[in-house]
């Protein structure tokens, strides 16, 4: 990744920045825009209410990804720097996105090493029933499942290869709920989490529906973005 910052008018900031990958980029972005803002460390006092343009580039795709974001705290730091609250704005035009989207499917498609395109997500992930549960993110989606990790030294004892599992997401079109079964695990390792895969039963209409405006990107609320997941027998008794 790289980037570059130029300022073109009064009040307005743009970022560029570049990634090798078109994953990478959706990565950066689902983070960005499900968190609803970001902070950066500058050595100007930028005011408050200055609007940035984040320009998100993949060089196989022309057409950059647009956020815009706006200033709406400054806090002075010890060390003479400010540190930047700025909220995210997802636009309007989504030329970019779409055309990075399809860049996605279009490579991944090629590689032929899956079934079906995933899409990164980056959506905390909450087991309700379970207290003291660690955090979990749901890291990457497609038609056919999920990709999860889990913050922390080894996998849950309710994680294991067969067991019942549901997804909840709260989208614009409604309650997106999606079941299935662990269908591998990870154990991870020093640096890297445990994380485990789960493969989608068969889904009713209205819910491959909602399905794929999530993977669009379409149907995203507003942020912060927020899942609940479930295991065994209470995943069981809450499928729709």
């Amino acid at each position: 990744m790289s980037q570059s910052v130029t300022k073109r008018a009064l009040g307005e900031v743009r970022l560029k920045v570049a990634y090798k990958r078109p994953e990478a980029l959706l990565s950066e972005y689902t983070r960005s825009i499900g968190r609803g803002g970001v902070t950066l460390q500058t050595q100007k006092n930028i005011p408050v209410g200055t609007r940035f343009v984040f320009e998100m580039y993949n060089p196989g795709v022309a057409t950059p990804v647009e956020v815009m974001g706006e200033v709406v705290r400054v806090t002075p730091q010890a060390n003479g720097r400010h540190v930047l609250t700025i909220k995210y704005d997802p636009g309007q035009d989504r030329g970019g996105l779409d055309a990075v989207l399809q860049r996605v499917f279009d490579l991944q498609e090629s590689e032929k090493l899956r079934r079906y395109a995933r899409i990164p997500l980056n959506v905390p992930a909450l087991e309700e029933a379970t207290p003291f549960a660690p955090p979990f993110f749901v890291r990457d989606l497609s038609r056919g499942g999920v990709g999860l990790e889990v913050e922390a030294p080894e996998l849950p004892s309710s994680v294991k290869v067969g067991m019942p599992f549901l997804l909840e997401m709260e989208l614009t079109l409604g309650t997106l709920m999606l079941h299935g079964e662990v269908a591998w695990t990870s154990a991870g390792g020093p640096e890297v989490l445990p994380t485990f895969g789960v493969n989608f039963n068969t889904l009713s209409p209205d819910t491959v529906e909602r399905l794929e405006k999530l993977l669009s990107l379409e149907s995203m609320p507003p942020p912060p973005w927020r899942a609940r997941i479930c295991f065994g027998m209470d995943a069981v008794m809450r499928v729709p």
